[in-house]
């Protein structure tokens, strides 16, 4: 079955059983998938907000931003920043609503090379309230942002969250509840190879339907991302994650502590210029994403989320669908 990935940062799907698992093999469970996707997808998103293009101040125009981002420009922020926060699923209330304080360190950031990225920068977030409509929303933490060389565009920065934390209620009342903590830098390798390393943790719950699927990860990876367009980069390109140099995956659910593994089989084709659309994040049309667990006994579990189209995608646990 096919989905598609939707702004607000939760895949919007219902587990039905494809096969039974043993409770006492220490095996991933459906609803452990259902988790899993959730990280999975959110990392994904992540790459996304560090794709995105942020040149120019009539950048943020043609991008594809939910309201809470949208909202976020009137708050002069870095454009790097607004599109971190919409891939993040994050809401800021319209400026002088009362319920918002952001606060900017320095408040009158250089950004020499108009590439969206400052120098160096703190944004600091309290918010907290409830949107039209009786939804609640939280932003909370800081974000601190660093340009590799100010001087030149496309030569890479590096981003942190402190203490960042997220809630969204949306209008199906799902809620959505996500804390995150960690380090990410996209470097310019060579002259037309970048490496995207993250070092993070988040906790993620997703409450739907009456269940709440949550969990803890740790993640450590180092990807590279050839782009396909020299004087475009962020457009389109290939996303690799060696499997012989795979990323690693500390998870935490439900009591329970496993460490996998995950690469890309294929490469993940990123196509912001084909598929941008005001209700994907995911703008990728091929290309996998595997996840694998070992279990004590020495089987296997693999979790793919497999492209198939713009945003379109397969999720599958052991080969069976999760749908």
């Amino acid at each position: 079955m096919k989905h598609k990935y939707l702004a607000g940062l939760t895949l919007t799907l219902l587990l039905a059983a494809c096969g039974t698992q043993n409770p006492g093999s220490g095996g991933l469970s459906q609803q452990d998938a259902r988790a899993l996707s959730e990280v999975a997808a959110g990392d994904l998103a992540l790459d996304g907000g560090l794709l995105a293009d942020a040149r120019g101040s009539t950048s943020l125009q043609a991008a594809a931003l939910s309201e809470g981002a949208f909202n976020a420009i009137g708050y002069n922020l870095p454009r790097r920043i607004i599109h971190l926060l919409n891939a993040l699923g994050a809401y800021l209330p319209p400026v002088g609503s009362g319920e918002c304080s952001v606060t900017v360190s320095p408040p009158n950031f250089v950004d020499a090379d108009d590439d969206g990225v400052p120098a160096s920068i703190t944004v600091t977030f309290d918010c907290a309230g409830t949107r039209a409509g009786g939804a609640s929303y939280t932003t909370e933490g800081s974000v601190s942002l660093s340009d590799t060389n100010d001087a030149l565009p496309l030569s890479g920065y590096s981003v942190s969250f402190n203490g960042f934390h997220t809630v969204v209620t949306r209008d199906d009342g799902t809620v959505i509840d996500r804390s995150l903590e960690g380090s990410f830098t996209l470097d310019k390798s060579d002259a037309s190879l970048y490496t995207i390393a993250k070092n993070y943790s988040q906790a993620v719950s997703v409450t739907t339907g009456g269940n709440t699927y949550d969990g803890s990860a740790r993640l450590e990876v180092e990807k590279t991302y050839a782009p396909e367009l020299p004087d475009t980069p962020w457009a389109k390109g290939t996303i690799t994650i060696a499997q012989d140099n795979p990323g690693s995956l500390t998870w935490e659910r439900g009591g329970r502590v496993r460490n996998l593994i995950w690469y890309t089989d294929p490469t993940l084709h990123w196509n912001r210029a084909d598929c941008a659309s005001p209700a994907r994040l995911l703008n990728y049309d091929s290309g996998a994403k595997v996840w694998v667990y070992t279990r004590p006994n020495g089987e296997q579990d693999t979790l793919r989320l497999e492209f198939t189209g713009c945003g379109e995608f397969t999720v599958t646990l052991n080969g069976g669908a999760v749908e």
